[in-house]
Parts: C-alpha cells; structure tokens; sequence
C-alpha cells in the first residue's frame, strides 16, 4: 500500500469522520450545520469579491484589483464552513476535500472559465503539511486543468496574523506561472479561503503574464474584513 494511502486510512481509524461544524460522528457536515452555512453570493454580498457588503456596487476591499476579473466563494468564512477550512488545513483530514469540492465544481460552472490552477504552496511547506489543500480541492472538483502551473517561488510564510498592506507587500512577485503559454485562455484560480485577496491577485498577475487573457478566483470561503479595521492583524 502506498504510504499516503496508509496514513490516510490511518487518520480514518484514529479520528473517525464528524461533523465539522458540532462533532456528529459519520458526516463531514451534518444537515442542521450545513443549512446554517451563509453563502456568499446573492444578496448582502459584493458582486465583485463576494465579501458581505450591503452597499451600492462594489465593496471597498476590493477597489483596484485590476488583475482580477472577478472572485466567486461558496460561503462566508465562519462557522461550520470556516471550520471545514481549518479542518482540512490545519489538521490535514483530507476526508474532507469531496464534499468541499463538490460545492467548488458547481459554483465554476457559472464562471466563463477555461481551465483551472490551484494556489500552490512553497515545497518546504508543502513537504511540512503533506499536500496542498487548493491542489487536493481543484482535483477532487474534477474540473480542467490549466496546460501551464502556478508555482510559489519565495516562501512567504504563514499570511496569519499580518495585516492586508503587510500581506501585499509579502506576496509581491510571490508567483511564477510554467509550461505553455496561456495564449486566450480565462484561467481560473482555485483556493480554500479567500481573506484579503493578495494571494489571488499576485497568482493572477503571474498567470497573465504568461499569456492568459483573464484570471478568476473561485475559493471554498470568503473572508470579509472589517472594513472599519482594515490595518488590524487578520486572524484568518
């Protein structure tokens, strides 16, 4: 057996599948913490980043991302949903990537997308983690893949605890894009979270710089700052 696969079914006998959201065994996310998960689209949503946003047009978080040609998440980033992020990520169940990308397939199909990448990790982190979690989300959503990768060609850190400015200027030039060009191609990026949005957008500058006509980022959640502390560490 493959070592992957053995640590994975060990993670499943020693750590049985409960819902992210209150503990019930059997369920990545049981019907009662599924029907409280808040979408982020439709109403009381910006119709550019999917930030919540009760306003005319477009939110303030998302002025001059001119690299973007638009952001779509499935839910906010809270409660059970915020917890199926932590979950995957922070402590590696990877059981829960089906059921997180099948929300993720059926919010591309509404995007005029192309073919996908995912937001890559550094190797060092990546090696410390055991996968990438946009990577496991992107193949579990079956969704096409771009002939050209992302990679991350500086090892950035943890964007935990730094403040949005702090997280641009962390990520400035972060990306590269490899293989054949994008020549035409809406590519779109796919993430866990989307929180300010520096990591979408230094992704996107890479891949049209390789030729992509446009980039769109689809994430499992989407973080919406406090726009009144827009310079406060964020959490997320």
């Amino acid at each position: 057996m493959h070592p992957r696969r053995l640590l994975d079914l060990t993670v499943s006998l020693l750590f049985p599948l409960r819902c992210a959201g209150c503990g019930a065994f059997d369920t990545a996310l049981c019907a009662r913490c599924e029907a409280s998960l808040v979408p982020a689209t439709g109403p009381g949503r910006c119709g550019f980043c999917s930030a919540a946003w009760d306003g005319p047009d477009f939110c303030p978080r998302c002025f001059g991302w001119r690299e973007i040609a638009g952001v779509r998440a499935v839910f906010e980033h809270a409660g059970a949903a915020r917890a199926l992020v932590h979950r995957l990520k922070y402590d590696r169940y990877r059981a829960l990537a089906p059921l997180m990308a099948s929300r993720l397939a059926a919010a591309a199909a509404s995007l005029p997308v192309d073919s996908w990448v995912a937001v890559p990790l550094h190797p060092r982190r990546e090696r410390e983690r055991g996968f990438n979690q946009a990577a496991l989300l992107l193949r579990h959503a079956g969704l096409p893949v771009a002939p050209a990768r992302l990679r991350r060609i500086r090892n950035t850190g943890s964007q935990v605890r730094r403040t949005a400015a702090e997280r641009t200027a962390a990520l400035a030039g972060a990306f590269a894009c490899e293989g054949p060009p994008l020549d035409g191609l809406c590519i779109g990026i796919i993430d866990d979270v989307i929180t300010s949005g520096a990591t979408i957008r230094e992704c996107a500058r890479a891949l049209l710089e390789h030729g992509a006509r446009a980039a769109w980022a689809l994430s499992f959640t989407r973080a919406s700052i406090d726009l009144t502390h827009l310079t406060a560490p964020i959490a997320d």
